[in-house]
C-alpha cells in the first residue's frame, strides 16, 4: 500500500499558524510557506523580493506562489509547547482490472457509487454497466440495456452515469437515449429520455452526459443544444417520448466529445474534457422556455479540465495531471475560476495521477478510473509533532567507518548505458547534488553527483506538507560520485533537529505507521564549513538532470564521461543564472544590449512578441523552475535541443572551460523553461546573435575571467585527457583548449566596468593606489591596472623619478610592508662615471598606471617627453620605454641591457594604450567580437 500526502492543519490548544508573515523585501526559495491575506501560500520556485502571492492567477505558471490552505488564527507557540501537525494522505486499498472482473478489454468511461454498490461502465458495443460491491470489488450483477417487448435494447457505447437520490441515469451515446433505473427496486427500469433514434421530435443525437436538479433533467448530446426535461415529465408513461421543455445553447456539433455536467447552487457547469467549460444560470430556464429561445451561457472559460466529481459542497477536479479539491462556494465567488484548492495531490500509490477516465469521492474514499483499472484509496490522517526550542543529538556519520559493502560508485566510466540513462537510477536536482532518498520504508540511500569531494555535509529531508526541513545526519565527507545505503534505523528513533535550529521534529509516528512514506520526502543538503558545498547549495534553479538514451541519427551514445561533464556544465550554468549579475542584465536587457528580447510571435509589438517587464519576470521565474534537463551527445557540427533533450557535440564538453558557451546556451534555449514544444530560431531563446545565446556567451566568459564558477579546472573530470580517448566520440582538438586574449573585452564586461568608479591615469603609490588597494579592486578593474610583462610573469607597471631627475619605468616589487619600482635585474642605469647601478625607485616613491579611460580609449599613454609608451617582452628581453622618431621602442640613453647594449628595440614591441568605455547601443544587435561558433549554423530543434 502506498499513499500521497495532501494537506495539513496545525493543532494546539488553540489555533496556530506555522507560516511566517509574507515580507515583500525578502527572497523566498522553493518550498517556503508564508501567511498572506488570511491564506497560506508556498513557493513552487524561487520568489524574488516584491513578488507577492497577490499575483497568483488561474494559470499556475504565472506566479512562483501556489495557494495551500486558509490560515488559522495566528498564535505564537509558547516556548517548549508541542505543536502537532495533522496531515492527510491517501492509502491504496484495492485495485480492480478486467481480468479480475472477467471482462476482456475493460474500457471504463464513468464510475458512480450508491450506498455499498459501485456502478462502472464498460464503454463498448454492446456495453454494460457493471454493479460491484464497493467494499470487496466483487461482481454483483450488470445492466445490459432496457427491455423492449421480448428483447433487450443493448447499449451501443455508454458515456456517462449520474445518480440522484435512488435513481441511476445512464447516458448511452449511440443508443441515443438516457435510461433511468430505480436503485432501491432491483434496478427496475423507470423510463428513458430520448426516442432511441438520433432524429425526430424529442430525440437525442448521441447522448453524452446527464445531470439533475429538483425541477429538471439536463442532457447533453452531440448537437449544439443541451436538452432540458422537467422532472414531472420523466415518468413511465413518457418512456421514449418525454417532451423537451427547454434548451441551452452549447458549442458546435461533436459526436465524440466527453462532457460532464454539475449543478453548483443555481448554476450549471458544463465541461468538455480537456477543452473548456460553460456556465448557465438555471434560474433563467423558465423565461427562455417561455420565449422559445435557447438559454445562452453566462460564461465560457477556456480552461482545460479533465474530469470533475461533486461531493456535497466540494468539487474534485482532475487537471494538469493532478487532483484538486475546491469548495463550491469558492468557485462561484471566484467567477467560476478554480484558483484556491483546499487540497491538491499529484500522485497516488507512488504513481503520477495523469488524466483520469473518471473519479468519485465520498465518505473519505477516492475512486479513480483509468481505461482498464479502478483504484480505491482511503483518506487517512496521521501526525508529526514539533517542539520549539528543543533539540536532540544529530547522528554523526563518518564515511571511512561505513561498511564497505554499503558503499558504491555512480558514473563509473564503464557504467552500463541502461543504468546511466534510467532517471530513477541516475538523476539529481542541480541545486542539491548530494541526494538523500528513501528507497523504501527501511532504507536510506545517499548519492553525491558532485565532481569533487564535499565535507561537513548535513543530509536534509522534508516531509511533504510539513513546514520544516530536518537534519537526518551530518556526514564528515563524501567523495565525488560516491553512493551508500544505510538502514533508516541508523539515523535514530525518529526525532530530528530542524535545519533552521527552530526545534525538534518527531517523525517516529510516521516511520512506525503503515504509511508508505518513502516517496513523500524531498531532499537537499547544506554545510556549515565547506565553502564549495555552500556554493552548490545556494543555486536557484531546480532542474532535474538526467541523461538521454538517444544514439540514432545525429545522436551518439551517452557514457559516464560525458554525463559527468554535463553535470559540470549545468552546475556552472545554474551558478551563472543564480548570481546577481545575471539578474541585473536580464531585467535591464534592452538598455544593455540595445534591443528587446522577443518570443514565439516574433519581433513585433504584440503578445508573445517583444518582451514586456512582465515577460522578463515570467521567463526569469520559469527558467529557474524548468522541470528537467535531459543531456545528450550529438555529432552534427553543433547540437540539437528542445524541451525533452539538450545535446551538443563533443568539443563543447572540453572547451566550455575556455569560453565556448554559445552552442550550449543555444541548445538549452530551445527548451529554455521546459514548456510546450520549445523555442525556435525565430525567438530570442535560440538565436545565434539575439538574446539568450549572446547573453550567456558573454556572461560565461565574464565568470571564467572572474574565476568564480563552481568548476573552473578541466582536470577535475579530465575529459580531454588521452587516457579517456576510448570514451570520446570525436578526437579532442587540443588547439581548442585556449582562453581568449587577455586584453579582449566583451560588451557586457565593458558595461560592468561602466559602473566602476576606478581612478584613471597615473596614481601616486600610497595615496591613490597601493598593493592592498589593487587587491580590493574587482577582477575587471584589475585588468585595467597596467602590467609590466616579463615572460610568464606580469607584475604591475610603475614609473618613478630617478636620481637624474628623469622618468623611468619598472614593476611593483613588494619588500615587506613596503614596495619599490624596479626596472628588473637585467636592466641597469649607467652613471656619467661609467658605473652601473640598479634602476629602481626609493621605497614607496612611485606611481601606478590605470589604463581605464573611456574618453581616451584606444589612444596611447604618453611619456613625459611627449612620445607614446611601448613595451618589449620577447626572447627573454623585457621592459617599458617610449617610441622614438625612428619607430623604435627605446629608453633614455643611460639605460642598458645586461649584454652591455642600450635598451633599444626596432621590432616586436607593443604600444601601451588607454582602454575601456561603454555606451548603450541604439541600433540592432550586432556583436562584432562574438566567435564564429556562436553563429551556430549546425543546429536542429528536437522536440
Amino acid at each position: 500500500m502506498k499513499l500521497n500526502l495532501i494537506a495539513l492543519s496545525i493543532m494546539l490548544s488553540g489555533s496556530l499558524s506555522a507560516a511566517e508573515l509574507y515580507n515583500p523585501s525578502q527572497n523566498y526559495p522553493a518550498g517556503e510557506q508564508v501567511s498572506f491575506n488570511g491564506n497560506i501560500y508556498e513557493t513552487q520556485w524561487w520568489a524574488n523580493a516584491g513578488q507577492s502571492p497577490a499575483g497568483i492567477t488561474e494559470n499556475s505558471w504565472d506566479s512562483p506562489w501556489v495557494w495551500v490552505s486558509e490560515e488559522s488564527d495566528d498564535v505564537t507557540p509558547p516556548v517548549g509547547d508541542i505543536v502537532t501537525t495533522h496531515f492527510e494522505y491517501f492509502e491504496r486499498e484495492l485495485t480492480l482490472n478486467g481480468d479480475m472482473l472477467g471482462i476482456s478489454g475493460l474500457t471504463i468511461s464513468a464510475v458512480e457509487r450508491y450506498q455499498d454498490r459501485l456502478y462502472v461502465t464498460h464503454d463498448v458495443t454492446p456495453g454494460v454497466v457493471l454493479i460491484l460491491d464497493a467494499q470487496t470489488g466483487s461482481m454483483l450483477g450488470q445492466i445490459e440495456g432496457i427491455q423492449q417487448g421480448s428483447d433487450i435494447s443493448i447499449y451501443r457505447r455508454i458515456n456517462e452515469l449520474h445518480i440522484d437520490n435512488n435513481l441511476l441515469y445512464v447516458a448511452s451515446l449511440s443508443s441515443n437515449r438516457v435510461d433511468i433505473f430505480d436503485l432501491d427496486n432491483n434496478h427496475q427500469h423507470v423510463m428513458s429520455l430520448g426516442t432511441g433514434h438520433h432524429s425526430g421530435t424529442n430525440s437525442l443525437l448521441h447522448a453524452q452526459a446527464v445531470t439533475t436538479t429538483r425541477d429538471y433533467v439536463v442532457v447533453s448530446d452531440a448537437s449544439d443544444k443541451i436538452k432540458v426535461y422537467r422532472q414531472q415529465d420523466a415518468t413511465p408513461e413518457n418512456n421514449l417520448r418525454a417532451p423537451q421543455f427547454a434548451t441551452l445553447q452549447f458549442e458546435g456539433k461533436y459526436t465524440h466529445r466527453k462532457v460532464q455536467m454539475h449543478v453548483l447552487d443555481h448554476y450549471l457547469l458544463v465541461q468538455s474534457e480537456n477543452k473548456n467549460y460553460y456556465i448557465y444560470d438555471l434560474n433563467k430556464v423558465e423565461s427562455a422556455a417561455a420565449a422559445g429561445v435557447p438559454l445562452q451561457a453566462e460564461q465560457r472559460l477556456d480552461v482545460k479540465l479533465q474530469k470533475i466529481d461533486k461531493d456535497g459542497e466540494l468539487l474534485i477536479v482532475n487537471r494538469n495531471g493532478r487532483l484538486e479539491w475546491h469548495k463550491v462556494s469558492d468557485v462561484i465567488a471566484n467567477q467560476f475560476q478554480f484558483t484556491n484548492p483546499i487540497r491538491t495531490i499529484t500522485q497516488l500509490n507512488g504513481a503520477p495521477i495523469g488524466n483520469l477516465n473518471d473519479l468519485h469521492f465520498s465518505h473519505d474514499e477516492l475512486i479513480t478510473a483509468t481505461v482498464g483499472q479502478i483504484h480505491f484509496d482511503a483518506l487517512r490522517t496521521s501526525a508529526v509533532t514539533f517542539t520549539p526550542n528543543a533539540s536532540v543529538e544529530t547522528t554523526k556519520l563518518k564515511f571511512d567507518e561505513l561498511a564497505p559493502f554499503s558503499i558504491g560508485e555512480i558514473l563509473s566510466l564503464d557504467e552500463p548505458h541502461h543504468i546511466l540513462t534510467n532517471p530513477s537510477l541516475r538523476s539529481v536536482k542541480i541545486n542539491s547534488p548530494v541526494k538523500t532518498v528513501l528507497l523504501d520504508k527501511d532504507t536510506v540511500q545517499v548519492t553525491s553527483y558532485a565532481a569533487v569531494e564535499l565535507t561537513d555535509i548535513n543530509l536534509e529531508l522534508k516531509l511533504e506538507g510539513v513546514d520544516h526541513w530536518v537534519v537526518l545526519a551530518n556526514l564528515d565527507r563524501i567523495p565525488a560520485y560516491a553512493q551508500f545505503t544505510l538502514p533508516l534505523s541508523s539515523f535514530g528513533p525518529g526525532q530530528f533537529n530542524t535545519s533552521d535550529g527552530a526545534g525538534e521534529l518527531d517523525l517516529a509516528s510516521v516511520f512506525s505507521s503503515t504509511m508508505e512514506y518513502a516517496n513523500l520526502f524531498d531532499y537537499r543538503f547544506s554545510s556549515n564549513t565547506d565553502v564549495f558545498a555552500k556554493k552548490l547549495a545556494a543555486l536557484k534553479p531546480i532542474w532535474s538532470v538526467r541523461f538521454a538514451p538517444n544514439k540514432e541519427g545525429g545522436w551518439r551514445e551517452m557514457n559516464a564521461l560525458y554525463a559527468r561533464e554535463w553535470l559540470i556544465i549545468l552546475t556552472n550554468l545554474a551558478y551563472m543564472v543564480s548570481e546577481e549579475e545575471f539578474k541585473h542584465v536580464w531585467f535591464n536587457f534592452e538598455h544593455i544590449f540595445g534591443y528587446n528580447m522577443h518570443g514565439p510571435a516574433g519581433a513585433v509589438q504584440q503578445p508573445g512578441g517583444y518582451f514586456t517587464p512582465e515577460d522578463y519576470q515570467y521567463y526569469y521565474d520559469s527558467l529557474m523552475a524548468r522541470p528537467n534537463v535531459n543531456g545528450g551527445v550529438t555529432q552534427i557540427g553543433g547540437g540539437l535541443g528542445g524541451t525533452s533533450i539538450t545535446g551538443v557535440d563533443t568539443w563543447m564538453f572540453y572547451t566550455h572551460y575556455y569560453g565556448s558557451w554559445g552552442i550550449i546556451a543555444h541548445e538549452f534555449g530551445h527548451g529554455f523553461d521546459g514548456r510546450g514544444p520549445g523555442y525556435s530560431h525565430d525567438t530570442s531563446f535560440a538565436n545565434g546573435g539575439n538574446g539568450w545565446q549572446p547573453l550567456i556567451t558573454q556572461l560565461a566568459n565574464y565568470h571564467i575571467r572572474k574565476g568564480d564558477l563552481p568548476y573552473m579546472d578541466d582536470n577535475i573530470n579530465g575529459f580531454y585527457k588521452p587516457e579517456h580517448a576510448p570514451y570520446h566520440h570525436v578526437d579532442v582538438d587540443v588547439r581548442k583548449r585556449k582562453h581568449r586574449d587577455s586584453n579582449h573585452m566583451y560588451p557586457l564586461e565593458n558595461y560592468f566596468m561602466s559602473q566602476s568608479d576606478m581612478p584613471q591615469g597615473w596614481l601616486q603609490n600610497g595615496l591613490e593606489m597601493s598593493t592592498s588597494a589593487v587587491e580590493n579592486l574587482n577582477f575587471l578593474e584589475r585588468i585595467y591596472v597596467a602590467n609590466y610583462p616579463m615572460g610568464e610573469q606580469k607584475p604591475y607597471l610603475c614609473r618613478f623619478t630617478f636620481e637624474d631627475g628623469e622618468q623611468y619605468f619598472g614593476f611593483v616589487a613588494e619588500q615587506g610592508d613596503s614596495a619599490r619600482c624596479e626596472a628588473g635585474s637585467s636592466i641597469s642605469y649607467r652613471r656619467p662615471d661609467g658605473s652601473k647601478v640598479p634602476l629602481q625607485s626609493e621605497l614607496n616613491t612611485f606611481e601606478w598606471l590605470s589604463i581605464y579611460n573611456p574618453e581616451m580609449s584606444g589612444e596611447p599613454v604618453m611619456h613625459s617627453n611627449g612620445q607614446p609608451l611601448c613595451q618589449v617582452d620577447t626572447k627573454g628581453f623585457y621592459g617599458t620605454g617610449f617610441v622614438n622618431d625612428r619607430g623604435q621602442c627605446t629608453q633614455l640613453p643611460n639605460v642598458y641591457w645586461s649584454n652591455g647594449n642600450r635598451w633599444t628595440f626596432s621590432s616586436n614591441w607593443t604600444p601601451v594604450k588607454y582602454s575601456g568605455g561603454w555606451s548603450s547601443p541604439t541600433l540592432g544587435r550586432a556583436l562584432p567580437d562574438v566567435e564564429s561558433e556562436h553563429d551556430h549554423a549546425n543546429c536542429g530543434l528536437d522536440h
